[in-house]
Parts: C-alpha cells; structure tokens; sequence
C-alpha cells in the first residue's frame, strides 16, 4: 500500500516506461532525420521534458499520476541540465551527444517493461 487504502500497481510505472521508450524514438528521429529546424526544435525539447526522467520514474512509483508526470519533467530537465553543464566544463560540448541519454533511457524503460511482463502471473 502506498497511501491508506491505495494498493501501488505496476501500471503506472509501465506506463512511464511506455512513454520513455516512444518519446526516445520519436525525438531521435526528430533531431536526426527532420526536414525542418523548427521539428528538430521539437524534438530537442521533447528530449530535454520526457526520456531521462522516464528512465528514471519508471522504476519509482509515487503513488500519484499527476506526481509521476511532474517528477518525471523535473529529472528530466535536471539531467539534461548536468549533461549539458558537463559537456561545457570539459570544453566537449556536442549536442548530437545528448543523444546518448535517448539510448540510456530506452535500455531503462525496456528493462523495466520486462521486468513488469516476467512478473506478471501466467
């Protein structure tokens, strides 16, 4: 129980892990293959709001999916931020690099959706 009478489910978690690995594709492809600025803009900042912090909240359940939600932006930007931040200090900036965390996050919430399946009853 996370809260009195609220059971945790595993949905919640299974659904952020979703959402990291389709946020993951779609802003690669965005920021790799877009014909336009302005649509790898829109994938840069679908990397920058959705899939380090659902590498990371997909393993935590807070109870709430208006919390989840809210927890998996602020990682997400914290850690695009200390990306970001490291890259500069050690005069390796490269953008395409931030890539990267597209991979890490679609190997955490991959790992967490077979987790989640293997779990499951049969």
């Amino acid at each position: 129980m996370s809260e009195i009478g609220t059971p945790v489910t595993r949905s919640r978690m299974q659904l952020t892990a979703c959402a990291g690995v389709a946020a993951s594709w779609l802003s690669a492809t965005l920021i790799v293959a877009a014909p336009a600025h302005w649509l790898a803009l829109t994938g840069v900042l679908l990397l920058a709001c959705v899939p380090p912090g659902a590498a990371v909240m997909c393993w935590i359940d807070t109870g709430e999916s208006a919390a989840q939600a809210a927890l998996t932006l602020v990682v997400s930007l914290a850690v695009l931020a200390l990306a970001s931040a490291a890259m500069i200090w050690l005069s390796a900036w490269h953008p395409r690099a931030l890539l990267a965390l597209t991979v890490a996050s679609v190997l955490s919430c991959a790992g967490q959706l077979r987790k989640a399946q293997s779990d499951e009853p049969a």
